[in-house]
Formats: structure tokens, sequence, C-alpha cells
């Protein structure tokens, strides 16, 4: 039986990490290039050869201006990409640190450290479609609440919706962005720790490019906002803000089984004892950022508890 030569072997194999590597070294350049644009003079070492490109940026720094003002800081970033793959992108940091704000609105801004993170960025024609942010130990504050707010994990979903146009029978513009968000063990200022569900909708009469754009008669829909402990959910919300003398105001309705501990967390005094009630209640709330204010319950509410729960759980 007649032996093939080992280099007929070899060969092709080296031919072919040859042609790999040109492609890979592309790869490489082309995420090279990304992260110097968006971090311009950063220092950035790429390795991970052959499956992906892994980029090792050290001490990142990056501000955006425009209607959301964000800036952003970490003691390093790891990013990493896969061949054929620039249209995702994962991103790991290391002691991140974030600032948020909208300058024309007074007071919606907010400050967010954790100990690390994971990013997900979606691009499609150079435009972030979807963005996800899971933060670790995560600390925040902001004029929404007069106590930082804290969490062993806390999640940022972010995605443009793109609606087409609004519909002639609605008031409200059709959906341009979501923003979702869930967190564990969060707890505000000395609360007790909660879990976090959470579904905002961004609404505008066209696609979401400036302030002045989306402030012609677009809205904030808070469609849905949960906060639970271990023996079920403590309260559920949905309201509607809209942009009013620089700041924004919100409007709507929670519901709850702890209706003193919610009032007294809105006017952030101290909460009775109370234990929950057997069936939910209704209470009707407003303001603007800082001075929030919800009505009691209505005439006739139901007032029977469940002795067998645990009382209602601090809430600030």
């Amino acid at each position: 039986m007649k032996r093939v030569p080992l280099w007929l072997t070899i060969v092709p194999l080296a031919l072919g990490g040859a042609v790999y590597w040109h492609y890979w070294s592309g790869w490489r350049d082309n995420l090279r290039a990304d992260v110097a644009a968006v971090v311009p003079g950063a220092t950035i070492s790429i390795g991970g050869f052959p499956y992906r490109m892994e980029g090792n940026v050290a001490a990142p720094a990056i501000t955006f201006g425009g209607a959301v003002k964000t800036s952003l800081r970490a003691a390093s970033a790891i990013v990493n990409r896969g061949p054929w793959q620039r249209d995702l992108t994962v991103i790991r940091t290391a002691s991140p640190e974030i600032d948020v704000a909208i300058p024309a609105l007074r007071d919606v801004a907010a400050h967010l450290t954790a100990t690390s993170a994971v990013s997900s960025l979606h691009i499609a024609a150079g435009v972030i479609v979807r963005q996800s942010n899971v933060f670790a130990a995560a600390r925040a504050t902001t004029a929404l609440f007069a106590a930082p707010v804290t969490a062993n994990s806390f999640e940022v979903h972010l995605r443009e919706t793109r609606a087409r146009s609004n519909e002639a029978w609605s008031a409200t513009p059709p959906q341009q962005a979501q923003v979702v968000l869930s967190g564990t063990g969060v707890r505000i200022g000395q609360g007790a720790p909660l879990t976090l569900a959470a579904d905002f909708g961004v609404t505008a009469t066209s696609r979401l490019r400036d302030y002045a754009g989306w402030a012609a008669g677009g809205t904030v829909e808070v469609h849905s906002l949960t906060l639970a402990d271990a023996s079920g959910e403590v309260l559920a919300m949905t309201a509607s803000g809209v942009p009013a003398e620089g700041t924004i105001r919100l409007t709507g309705t929670i519901t709850t089984v702890c209706p003193a501990s919610v009032a007294a967390a809105f006017a952030a005094s101290r909460a009775p004892a109370e234990q929950r009630l057997r069936n939910p209640v209704r209470l009707a709330f407003g303001g603007v950022p800082g001075a929030f204010t919800v009505g009691a319950p209505p005439p006739g509410a139901p007032t029977a508890v469940r002795a067998q729960l645990p009382p209602c759980p601090l809430l600030r």
C-alpha cells in the first residue's frame, strides 16, 4: 500500500492556517478600529486566535453628548467578538461607573457603580439596535428616590422598536424604544431586599433622534413595575410620564397589599407595622422626581389581613 507523503498533509494545513490568519487579522483590525472610534487614544491589546477576538482595554473612559448625556468609566474592559460577528460584541468591565442625564429635564439623572458588569451590543447598519447590561453588586443614586438603591444583581435592557406610524385613534404616540429592568436583592435605602421587574416604553411621533422631537407629544409609559419578596408581590405599578416645565411629570396607579408602607415610602417617613392585606388595594400617585405623592385607599377598600404571612417588608 502506497503511503501519502507527509508534505501533502502539512502543506494544505499550513496554507489553510495562513488564509485563516489573514482573515482573522482583518477582523482583529476591525475590532481595534471600532474600539478606537469609541475610546480615542485607548491602548488595546487583542488576542484570542483562532476562535475569537479578545481585546483588553485599560481604564476606558467614554462620554456621549446629545439629548441623553452619558459617561462611562471602568478600571478595565475586555471586549469579545467572534469571527464573522461584527454585529455582536460582548464587553466585560471591572468597577464600572456610569452617569446618565437628560440635560433638558432637571432631576432626571442617575449615577451607577458596580463591582463588575457584562454588556452585549447588537449593531446593525452602524446603529446599536439592542443593548443588554448585567451589573453585579450595583449601587445607584437618582432623584426618583431620596435614598440610594443597591442590588445584588441589576439588569438593564434597551432596544429601539422603530414604530412605523401612529394609529389615528390613539392619543398616545407609537412606542419607539423599550427599556426592561430587573434586579435581585434590591434595597431602597435601608429597605428589605426585593425582586424588581419593570417594562418601560418611550413613545414619540417619530424615530427618537433628539429631545425636541420626543418632547413634541412623546411620553414615557411604565407598562409594568413590580416589587416582590419571598412571600409574593408587594406592589405593582403602571404610569405615564410627560415632559412638563423642565422636568417629567408622572401619574399612575399602584396596586399593593401594603398601602401604609407604600404611603410611608413615598413620604420618606417611618413605616408603620403593617400586615399584608388579603386583597390588594389600588392607590393613585403622581408628581415629579423628588416630589411624588400617593393617595389614600378608596372608601370601602379591603381591610382583611393575611396573618399567616410575614408583615409587610420595609420599603426604604
